[in-house]
């Protein structure tokens, strides 16, 4: 049976002479929410924290935290969990179902420059909790937090509904209980990926040197890799244009040997990985910075590209190729790249041309990757490009700093799943980071190792295991972002499905303005976000609820315009509401009937909002059932 993981962070606390935490507060174990990072001083709260509460969509990965915090120093504590019973019948989500990882520190002696003091998770020198323990069992100091991080993959054929278990750490003269209860949404989690995402590898990389290329060990560890980037909803990897052979000359010809390449394609496509992206087709001229630096397209790499076409013809492998040129373009090579682009283009019609760029102009770019903060500043140009049929996705590394969100190691997890609500909110086909495992030395549970020169952590997210890779919070978190993301696109989707199907009467119906206005809940602009944990996750819980609404009786679609969460200023504040109910159902607005109510169930209406009516309530009441949504917005003077 394959063994899933759910993610949660457990920390136990064991209480102490010093310690005046009220008794009813004084737990050797409690939940804290999953963006948290648990500092090694975290003490149980006064309050709250006695249930592990969890809730997910089917085929959905969720995650929890917790703490363990003895008073004295263990050689050994272990986690272990129940499975899961359903509230209503025997139907059980298994302990195998369920993976946990207790979480292990980096110490750290600096913080990332450039970041306000203010977003922050802990001044250096500190400890920053971030990778997994691959062992079972870990020892506990006295007196310190020692989270666990649990990981649950909901079956696809769970019910929904409640399921409840027990969370309890060993090692101390008393086991520690803590009850858990995943909420089971009525709906599925997408298997298919509708956000591209890479983070760019060393492959093998630190911890597995021994593996010799091209054997059969090579590729098994290939594929087992894949897998997990792919658990964790990775899209790409990144490999050489090199692994096409070239032999030959220019006098007597050249030959080609693609099995390297097609042999590490079969093991990343079996995997589950969806696109690889080769580097590098082009190479700079003088300096990258110089004003007269330029790029051209490397003749061996076009040799190359052009055998990797007949690949993609004779093996069906179209849109699975994707070519960077050369890294970060600047503004004085624009004219160069796109020429370069054109040449790739000729070569390989059938390979798309991706770059992480740092100006606007690059030809017939397919897939542009502009830095998170050039994207803020010149959406507009990036946005032209995506409206002329091109992907835009945007990266991270390290920069942006500032306020900006991110994923160093020393800023909040709420940064680093906000990331996905910013592909969502723009409409952004992809996320890119370069630095999967770029590990410094050979010591990866270090400072040095993750971030050597560069911010706390940019180098690396995973950590090598004896057998694979081992993920931590900021990849989980991630996946976390990525799954939010697919929350949005499901609510759309419905929406989308229901427009369809009513027809003419739901012309007016954008499947995108709901998802929007939940959305804006969390983030606002590339840089201005919600950093209260709270209001992340109850806006997921919000959107998941009216997922389930969609598909439960009486419908009930109401859109406004403006958008709910408008500033409207005085003047007449006039918002037009309409809105799709079942036939013949009852509408109030604000408790009154509606008189526009047509036979279909198209409901429409003018609104003037009065200073003190900043909610608008709408109801609907068929055969006996009764549903309500509320839209509010911001009145002003």
């Amino acid at each position: 049976m394959r063994r899933f993981t759910v993610i949660a962070v457990l920390v136990l606390i064991i209480p102490s002479a010093a310690r005046t935490c009220r008794a009813e507060a004084d737990r050797p174990l409690w939940a804290v929410d999953c963006l948290t990072k648990v500092m090694r001083s975290a003490t149980c709260p006064a309050r709250g924290g006695d249930v592990l509460k969890i809730d997910g969509a089917r085929g959905e990965v969720v995650s929890a935290q917790a703490v363990f915090r003895p008073n004295r120093d263990l050689a050994k504590a272990t986690c272990t969990i129940t499975g899961l019973r359903y509230e209503a019948s025997n139907q059980t989500i298994p302990a195998t179902a369920v993976m946990l990882q207790w979480v292990r520190y980096i110490d750290v002696s600096r913080n990332t420059k450039g970041v306000p003091a203010d977003e922050l998770v802990a001044k250096a020198p500190t400890s920053i909790p971030d990778p997994f323990w691959e062992d079972p069992a870990v020892p506990a100091k006295a007196n310190q937090a020692q989270p666990v991080w649990i990981e649950i993959h909901i079956p696809r054929d769970a019910k929904p509904g409640d399921y409840r278990g027990t969370l309890t750490v060993t090692g101390a003269d008393k086991p520690a209980e803590l009850p858990v209860i995943l909420h089971v949404y009525n709906f599925d989690m997408p298997a298919e990926r509708h956000l591209a995402v890479v983070n760019w590898w060393r492959f093998p990389g630190l911890g597995f040197e021994q593996v010799k290329p091209n054997t059969e060990e090579y590729y098994q560890l290939l594929e087992r890799f894949c897998r997990f980037l792919v658990d964790h909803r990775q899209t790409d990897v990144n490999t050489s244009i090199s692994l096409i052979l070239e032999s030959g000359n220019a006098k007597d010809g050249y030959a080609h040997d693609t099995a390297p390449l097609e042999r590490y394609a079969e093991a990343a496509f079996k995997a589950g990985i969806r696109q690889i992206q080769l580097h590098s087709a082009g190479q700079r001229t003088g300096k990258h910075g110089a004003p007269k630096s330029r790029i051209v397209a490397k003749d061996d790499a076009l040799r190359r590209l052009a055998a990797l076409e007949k690949v993609i013809q004779r093996r069906g492998w179209k849109r699975r190729f994707a070519v960077s040129i050369s890294d970060e373009p600047f503004i004085h090579q624009e004219e160069s790249y796109a020429q370069a682009v054109d040449q790739v283009h000729q070569a390989a019609p059938s390979v798309r041309v991706i770059e992480a760029i740092e100006a606007e102009y690059f030809g017939k770019l397919d897939i542009w990757v502009p830095k998170l903060s050039h994207l803020n500043l010149w959406y507009p140009r990036f946005d032209q490009a995506r409206k002329d049929g091109a992907e835009l996705w945007y990266y991270t590394c390290c920069h942006p700093v500032g306020r900006y969100p991110n994923r160093f190691l020393d800023q909040s997890l709420l940064k680093a799943r906000v990331l996905h609500w910013i592909n969502y909110l723009y409409d952004l086909d992809g996320y890119l980071h370069w630095g999967l495992n770029h590990f410094q030395g050979d010591q990866p549970y270090t400072e040095e190792a993750i971030s050597y020169r560069l911010p706390l952590g940019d180098r690396a997210i995973v950590y090598p295991g004896k057998k694979g890779l081992l993920g931590s919070l900021r990849l989980s978190t991630m996946r976390n972002g990525l799954q939010d993301f697919e929350y949005l696109w499901v609510l759309q989707h419905r929406l989308a499905e229901i427009k369809e199907k009513k027809g003419k009467e739901a012309f007016w119906l954008d499947p995108r303005q709901r998802p929007l206005e939940l959305c804006r809940r969390v983030i606002w602009s590339f840089h201005d976000y919600t950093r209260d944990p709270n209001v992340m996750l109850e806006t997921r819980r919000a959107i998941a609820e009216e997922i389930e609404a969609l598909q439960t009786e009486p419908l009930l679609v109401v859109q406004t315009s403006p958008p709910e969460g408008t500033i409207v200023p005085a003047g007449p504040r006039n918002v037009g509401i309409r809105g799709l109910a079942p036939s013949g159902a009852t509408v109030l607005l604000n408790g009154k009937p509606l008189v526009n109510v047509r036979k279909s169930g198209y409901f429409l209406q003018a609104y003037f909002m009065p200073d003190d009516g900043a909610t608008i309530t709408v109801a609907v009441e068929h055969e006996g059932k009764k549903r309500t949504v509320q839209r509010t917005f911001k009145p002003t003077d």
